[in-house]
């Protein structure tokens, strides 16, 4: 598989293109849209979304129950109940969020360092050292025995 974006051959499907860090959907595995989206940045997006969503939601409906029962005398404990455990999804949601505000951050960045990378690499004499380095281990170790055997 070729990568769209620099060109690159043999990479896998459902990765990131090992020079330029692009996503590379399989077109041969793909069944259809998933929820969510076809990339990880797209799957962290909807949960950003459904959690900001779901906190907004709970937050709402806390306030309305405790908006309407609190300090009435038709209001059940089980009003209560239900409107703290609204609150604590709330909570609980909104620091789902936070943390996939962070690891977004994250891959940003990690995504700005590989492209980075790249770019040094195309720049850089050819042979790139860290990839070259059996090629040179085996001409020395084979000249080095060949001065044993003279």
């Amino acid at each position: 598989m070729y990568c769209s974006n620099c060109g690159a051959d043999s990479q896998s499907g459902n990765a990131y293109c090992k020079r330029c860090g692009e996503w590379l959907s399989d077109i041969k595995g793909r069944r259809g849209i998933a929820f969510g989206g076809e990339t990880p940045q797209q799957n962290l997006f909807t949960g950003l979304f459904m959690s900001a969503l779901s906190t907004v939601a709970a937050l709402i409906s806390a306030i309305a129950l405790y908006a309407t029962y609190l300090g009435s005398g038709d209001a059940k404990w089980s009003v209560y109940v239900a409107a703290a455990v609204c609150l604590c999804i709330a909570g609980w949601q909104a620091s789902s969020f936070v943390v996939g505000l962070k690891l977004q951050r994250r891959l940003k960045r990690a995504r700005e360092d590989s492209k980075s990378i790249s770019k040094m690499v195309e720049f850089w004499p050819e042979p790139f050292p860290a990839q070259d380095n059996r090629r040179h281990l085996v001409e020395k170790f084979d000249s080095s025995s060949s001065k044993v055997a003279e």
